[in-house]
């Protein structure tokens, strides 16, 4: 009995020492950042392939590949002058032919896919509503609207005798 007394005597003055003061659970802790990022771990090159990034060799670079080329070859930029005073820039990457950046003087900028070609090199969006058709010194573009027919929106566009 004498040993549950002191008990119940020691536990008393523990309480009214600690009266007032919040359990260390209740106490706000500062916000850690997040050492993991959101989508998962990187890879070997530190690239977050969850975000769509993946080591480019020629690079030596995390990118996406949607949204530049994993190439060390310089890219050709060239200008065509077309009919009506339009223009197209074009930049092809030779090394990684998959698209062509446009830039048309109607102030648009596109990323086209390459796509199958008999001849020269064309580049197409999937649903075939604009395409841009280059052979040598030349090129052109075609666009279909919903419901109407093909029309050459860019014609007899060539580059500038050097």
């Amino acid at each position: 009995m004498a040993i549950i007394t002191i008990a119940v005597l020691f536990g008393g003055l523990i309480m009214v020492e600690n009266r007032g003061k919040l359990p260390d659970t209740a106490t706000p802790q500062p916000v850690q950042p997040n050492t993991h990022p959101i989508g998962g771990e990187r890879d070997e090159h530190g690239c977050l392939g969850p975000a769509g990034y993946s080591w480019c060799e020629a690079k030596q670079a995390c990118i996406r590949v949607w949204e530049q080329y994993c190439t060390a070859a310089a890219p050709k930029e060239v200008v065509f002058a077309c009919d009506e005073s339009k223009t197209i820039a074009a930049t092809f990457f030779p090394t990684d032919d998959k698209f062509v950046d446009l830039q048309l003087s109607d102030g648009r900028n596109l990323t086209v896919p390459h796509a199958m070609s008999g001849s020269g090199a064309r580049y197409a969006k999937e649903d075939e509503s604009f395409v841009f058709w280059n052979k040598g010194d030349t090129a052109f573009i075609t666009e279909t609207e919903a419901g109407k027919k093909e029309e050459t929106t860019f014609a007899n566009c060539v580059l500038p005798v050097q």
